[in-house]
């Protein structure tokens, strides 16, 4: 995330920053958005280190497997990102406006992470990750892609793995089908999530904490949208992620 965002938009100031690698994650886009316009949304998942050590019967089958990137939505084993140091009160206001607001067993959760920087010092992190570990395959907008790519070169991260981020190909309305998907499911959307999207610009603002039940409303509301999605839209007017 640039600066313009995290510290612009979401006032909060890191007081060091540090390019790291963190081996056996990647970053995907599985987080699930709005179809059409934000489908998927940045998260870490763990990866299997070879393809042959992933049982299709156990649960390690769900994980992301390989190193490369996968249908042009993945980015591929080992992350790459940046490690802000920041003070609690400026996690907890993260939290508080990402997916789930905070709230346990809702959207984001925060798992701890050991990282290298590129200096070669160890450190322990916090990364915001989707608790469906499931993989989608969905892919970023344009202006979400533009948000991380424009983080990675800011902050130095290797050309070669800002060669990888470019080659995530982002959603684009490209049919007519789809471009009449993507302004009806607006309209059908955007009402629904209004509750969520007042509490979390209040939460913003003023930093108030979005209550649970708010939080709970807007999951049941993704999941009717990504509902509609899946079994009238995307089968009529073209996929929406």
């Amino acid at each position: 995330m640039s600066s313009k965002v995290l510290s612009g938009r979401r006032q909060v100031f890191p007081l060091e920053s540090h390019p790291v690698v963190v081996p056996g994650y990647q970053l995907t886009f599985d987080m699930a958005g709005l179809p059409y316009w934000e489908p998927g949304f940045g998260t870490i998942k763990p990866t299997c280190s070879d393809i042959g050590n992933c049982d299709s019967n156990s649960q390690t089958s769900r994980l992301l497997t390989g190193t490369r990137a996968l249908n042009g939505c993945q980015v591929g084993a080992p992350l790459h990102c940046i490690a802000h140091l920041i003070t609690r009160k400026e996690l907890d206001h993260i939290l508080n406006t990402e997916g789930g607001n905070g709230n346990p067993d809702i959207g984001y959760q925060l798992v701890d992470i050991e990282c290298e920087t590129y200096s070669g010092k160890a450190i322990v992190g916090v990364s915001l990750v989707d608790i469906n570990k499931a993989s989608t395959g969905y892919r970023p907008s344009a202006r979400y892609r533009k948000i991380v790519l424009d983080g990675a070169t800011e902050h130095g991260l290797s050309p070669s793995y800002i060669s990888r981020l470019e080659a995530v190909t982002p959603y684009v309305a490209k049919t007519t089908g789809q471009k009449v998907a993507k302004y009806v499911f607006l309209a059908v959307g955007l009402p629904l999530a209004l509750p969520v999207i007042a509490f979390s610009i209040a939460g913003l603002a003023f930093g108030t904490k979005v209550p649970r039940l708010v939080s709970v409303y807007g999951e049941v509301v993704k999941r009717g949208l990504w509902t509609l999605h899946d079994r009238i839209f995307a089968p009529l007017l073209g996929e929406g992620c």
